[in-house]
């Protein structure tokens, strides 16, 4: 007798194919789940290093003081919180400044955390060497803008 051709697949072939697809979809959520951690890590860094330079940019330009300051919160988002700390340099005149901003500790156990130096004069110091630059007169501005 004559065995005529099956049309199908065997249950052997199922099940194989079945763990198959199971075992690539592990491994894609899992891949998925690692690169989820690595972008909120990354998104975290840049927000931070944008704290710390957006702080040592205000002190910088004079609207924040160079002086030691206790982690705070952020009045933006709360989630943050940054310090700086105001270290006499060597050279007169000069101070570093260290500014850092971190995320506050939740259930993540690393958070993002970044510190920028930067060395600034010191305005108490350079005052008192230098005198004050005295304001222009009427007559001096008339004479540093270009004529039209």
């Amino acid at each position: 007798m004559r065995r005529s051709r099956r049309h199908g697949f065997s249950l052997l072939e199922v099940l194989l194919a079945t763990g198959i697809l199971i075992g690539s979809t592990i491994v894609l959520m899992e891949l998925a789940s690692i690169g989820n951690q690595h972008a909120a890590s990354a998104r975290d860094l840049a927000r931070s290093q944008l704290i710390c330079q957006t702080k040592l940019n205000e002190i910088v330009c004079g609207l924040a003081a160079a002086k030691t300051v206790r982690p705070t919160p952020l009045e933006e988002d709360p989630h943050w919180v940054y310090w700086v700390e105001a270290i006499p340099s060597e050279q007169p005149g000069l101070v570093v400044v260290e500014v850092g901003a971190a995320r506050k500790l939740t259930r993540q156990k690393q958070s993002a955390r970044f510190t920028l130096k930067r060395w600034i004069r010191n305005a108490r110091n350079s005052d008192a060497e230098s005198p004050a630059p005295s304001s222009p007169t009427p007559s001096s501005r008339a004479s540093s803008s270009p004529a039209v």
